[in-house]
């Protein structure tokens, strides 16, 4: 990490209530999880799943994500974030609206209810894009990186203006295009818009940094950020003038070759890395991609089959490129964030703990095992159709939220432990000490 400037990381409550609401997202999907285990054979629209895909997409990992960028951008772009304040306002609205969505959809209440949390989500969204353009205004490092970091803030704030226009239509019909062509525009903008875009820039820098392994292809990432967007665009403009039908699979065949380019250049970093053994926060991030490469590869099937594999390649997405990236990275990032707060002034001076002993290695070790577990269950379960296998998937999930979940409270609520003769200790955790700053 020596190739940042850690100095300029923002303050904490910027940061860290994202990492404990994705926190708590991720124990409300467990739960709903297995809730929704007797749809999971049926179709992919049903109010009940649309609510757990927005936990996944809006409380889980957008939350973390938006959390992540405020961390990452400043230390990369050696400049202060805009607005902390900003930052922390954008996650009031981001997590109340996404409790609002979610509950409208779960009992299906398409009314201003609906319409209230989907303005909140983008309000959060509109002001992430102003907190990420004036930051990364001021960079001349990492120019691609920056690139991908506003391109997605600004495919995240049509992401939340198409969703918040699809749930006006339940409510006032004003469009001709029908509902279920906007709400697949909306999906795929936000999923090769807003994640992937985010996805690129960012472990683009934390994953070869972490490998200790570096890639001189940067023109790798040129190709990527090009295709990727060109293949979006031309994907929404087709599917509004025309709808969804076999043109698409041009702009398909673009974002794909993009995720090449972005994956050849992990992989350069990789075959270049000085840290051999992978640990287990970076065995979640190999998984993640490989996830992805299966989603990618279960296209052609999508389209040509039925409900049951269109469950499968959302599972694919949202359960394994996205869950098992943030699974990983967040015991990369946040251990370090708060040990950066809480020991930075003392390092040298007497013996610290190191980031990775402020959680416990052991419940990172079950929660990898458990999600291997679940996941594996869950995609035999949906494709035999059986619900014991469904129901055993599930419970593994739970079980694998509780580690995340009790791993990010023992990290936040972490308490200094210094040697009485160093002087004054402080004895609140980050979280503690920031409210009562504030």
């Amino acid at each position: 990490m020596a190739d940042i400037n850690i100095g300029k990381a923002p303050r904490n409550y910027a940061v860290l209530p994202f990492y404990a609401g994705g926190a708590f997202f991720l124990l409300c999907i467990a739960l709903a999880l297995l809730w929704v285990v007797p749809e999971l054979n049926g179709h992919y629209a049903a109010p009940h799943i649309v609510a757990l895909v927005h936990m996944f997409t809006v409380g889980w990992a957008s939350m973390i994500m938006m959390g992540a960028t405020y961390q990452l951008l400043p230390v990369i772009c050696e400049h202060d974030l805009f607005s902390s304040r900003l930052s922390l306002f954008s996650f009031c609205c981001v997590f109340a609206g996404a409790l609002l969505l979610i509950s409208s959809f779960w009992w299906f209440h398409p009314g201003w209810w609906m319409l209230s949390g989907g303005s909140l989500i983008w309000i959060a969204s509109v002001m992430y894009l102003i907190n990420v353009w004036a930051t990364g205004g001021h960079c001349d490092r990492h120019h691609i990186r920056k690139c991908f970091m506003i391109s997605a803030a600004c495919w995240f704030v049509f992401t939340t203006t198409l969703g918040w226009w699809t749930a006006l239509q339940f409510v006032h019909p004003v469009s001709r295009v029908p509902i279920p062509t906007w709400l697949k525009i909306h999906a795929h903008v936000g999923m090769a818009g807003w994640f992937l875009q985010l996805i690129t820039g960012v472990s683009t820098q934390l994953i070869p940094m972490f490998l200790l392994g570096k890639s001189k292809k940067s023109y790798l990432l040129n190709r990527a950020f090009v295709l990727q967007n060109i293949g979006l665009l031309s994907f929404v403009v087709l599917s509004w003038l025309t709808g969804i039908h076999a043109w698409i699979w041009i702009s398909v065949a673009l974002v794909v070759a993009g995720i090449v380019f972005h994956l050849a250049y992990l992989y350069d970093a990789y075959q270049h890395r000085v840290r051999k053994p992978l640990d287990l926060q970076m065995k979640h991030s190999v998984l993640s991609f490989l996830f992805l490469v299966f989603a990618i590869t279960s296209i052609p099937v999508v389209y040509d089959r039925d409900h049951q594999w269109s469950m499968i390649y959302g599972m694919l997405l949202l359960m394994g490129w996205v869950s098992s990236l943030i699974l990983g990275q967040t015991f990369k990032t946040l251990p370090f964030i708060v040990w950066n707060d809480r020991y930075k002034q003392w390092n040298g001076k007497f013996k610290v703990p190191l980031p990775r002993q402020l959680y416990a290695e052991w419940r990172l070790q079950w929660q990898f095992r458990l999600y291997l577990a679940s996941l594996l269950l869950l995609f035999a379960g949906v494709l035999l159709q059986n619900r014991v296998l469904d129901y055993a998937g599930s419970l593994c999930w739970l079980g694998m939220s509780l580690c995340y979940g009790w791993n990010v409270i023992q990290i936040l609520f972490h308490r200094v432990q210094i040697p009485e003769h160093a002087g004054i200790v402080h004895t609140r955790s980050p979280l503690q000490r920031e409210n009562v700053g504030h």
